[in-house]
């Protein structure tokens, strides 16, 4: 199996039946700073299996903003126990 990283994806076409989304790769120009995006490949699946694709990203999505959520909750708590450290050692 092929496995290709996409740092985003170029367009999008529907016809006969397929999906073509193009991925797209960030590249260096010439082994410069400067990046270029260009294309890495096309993703082909049938016209159905979009929804489900769509769903899945939508779901992973959601799952990564619940443990940003988290995170920064985790964080803030952290923070205040800290704070709470601080204001008790200056007593």
């Amino acid at each position: 199996m092929t496995e290709i990283f996409a740092d985003g994806t170029g367009s999008i076409i529907v016809s006969n039946g397929v999906v073509r989304i193009e991925l797209m790769q960030l590249r260096r120009k010439n082994e410069k700073a400067e990046l270029s995006s260009q294309s890495a490949g096309t993703l082909l699946m049938p016209v159905g299996s979009l929804k489900n694709l769509t769903l899945q990203l939508a779901k992973a999505l959601e799952q990564l903003q619940e443990r940003q959520s988290e995170k920064a909750r985790h964080d803030n708590e952290t923070k205040k126990g800290d704070e709470l450290d601080d204001a008790l050692s200056n007593l």
